[in-house]
């Protein structure tokens, strides 16, 4: 092996060591010594329409620990609305129509409010056809947009509330 093989093999082992140095696996959301949402624990309030239980199944995947008697409840509030008419009429068959779910989630514990936040998401589906059709396209795309609302509360969740913090509401 000649001299400028050997170093060229030499630069080339401790650049891959330099660079392995500067990386390393952890986690996406967190991975701080003190637990963080990895210890989040909560009780679910009963859902009382589909677009609540949508949200709290996304949830409930998203913070998979049982909660306790004396952990928080998480409730969910979630309603449906139909912002203004599309302003298009491209489509010959049908007509676009706008479908808004706003939802907002709160963590209580023993009468006070340790976290709210408020998220929508809007979404859209072609109107005008087949009652059964129009019907299921309009669920459809409500469930979708609860499930988009869901993942926005999931942030707003992660971003804001630490286990075991004290009101962050203004009195």
């Amino acid at each position: 092996m000649s001299r400028r093989d050997f170093l060229a093999l030499l630069g080339s082992g401790l650049l891959a060591m330099g660079l392995a140095g500067c990386t390393s696996f952890s986690p996406v959301y967190g991975g701080g010594s003190d637990g963080g949402m990895a210890v989040a624990r909560f009780n679910f309030a009963p859902p009382s329409n589909r677009l609540e239980q949508v949200i709290l199944n996304r949830l409930s995947v998203a913070f998979p620990a049982q909660g306790g008697p004396g952990d928080p409840v998480l409730r969910v509030s979630a309603s449906t609305s139909s912002p203004g008419a599309a302003l298009s009429n491209a489509m010959a068959v049908g007509a676009p129509v706008n479908v808004r779910v706003e939802a907002s989630v709160s963590i209580v514990q023993d009468g006070t409010t340790l976290f709210s936040a408020s998220r929508f998401a809007n979404t859209s589906y072609q109107g005008g056809k087949l009652a059964p059709t129009n019907q299921a396209s309009a669920e459809g795309a409500r469930e979708a947009a609860a499930q988009s609302a869901a993942e926005a509360l999931r942030a707003a969740i992660m971003a804001g509330y630490r286990p075991g913090m004290v009101s962050t509401q203004p009195r």
